[in-house]
């Protein structure tokens, strides 16, 4: 048992250190070609029927859910294409994708939680807080930009969240950012502007900081 633990690619620095990097830097890879391929095919885009559009939301939930594409670039898009007819969708979607991300760390834990704190003991004081502080930590962890969406499923599935708080305090969190780029994106004339906007930068910034220093603030340990 503890070799068959051991040799699990979850379990050891540099598996832990792939699946970060992937969900860190493959959002931003994927925004890249989709807003090139969103700018080549703007008017077939807007061509979709209902039913192409819930073929395209249904594989943004499974791109979202597996850290392919960032949940502000499927917002902001959808925003430009469907102006606020785009909210419900997009919601539903961050939920089941969410979700997806949720169910697949917990079938990959096989104690990582153990093994990281074995390897970095001063990371369990930070843990316990996260099982005792759920709510604020799914909260905080959702409404901010600058946190990647798919790494933050696995990190607070990882950490012990149950599912009522990770469901619905990241849906409470997410509100906030969701809504505001989906109204950027309706509000951009062209395609372009609602890809590279620094318009309402500042917001992404206070929205950013406010989450990572809320979570600093309420996970650090206690001296």
């Amino acid at each position: 048992m503890n070799n068959h633990r051991n040799s699990s690619f979850f379990n050891n620095r540099t598996g832990i250190f792939l699946l970060m990097a992937w969900m860190t830097l493959m959002p931003w890879f994927s925004t890249l070609t989709l807003s090139f391929l969103a700018l080549q095919y703007e008017e077939l885009i807007r061509s979709f029927t209902s039913l192409q559009w819930m073929c395209f939301f249904s594989m943004s939930v499974m791109s979202m859910g597996l850290a392919i594409t960032p949940t502000t670039f499927i917002s902001l898009v959808c925003g430009y294409f469907l102006s606020y007819y785009a909210i419900v969708p997009v919601i539903l979607s961050y939920q089941l994708a969410s979700l997806v991300g949720y169910g697949l760390a917990q079938k990959m834990d096989n104690h990582t939680l153990v093994w990281v704190e074995q390897k970095f003991p001063k990371s369990a004081p930070i843990f316990s807080n996260v099982e005792r502080r759920q709510w604020m930590t799914t909260f905080l962890a959702r409404i901010s930009p600058a946190l990647p969406f798919g790494l933050m499923n696995v990190v607070l599935a990882v950490s012990g969240v149950r599912f009522g708080p990770f469901f619905l305090g990241g849906l409470i969190g997410m509100l906030p950012r969701t809504l505001f780029f989906i109204w950027l994106g309706a509000q951009a004339p062209i395609l372009i502007e609602a890809v590279q906007t620094n318009d309402y930068l500042g917001l992404f910034v206070v929205l950013s900081i406010a989450g990572i220093f809320g979570l600093f603030y309420i996970l650090k340990p206690k001296t």
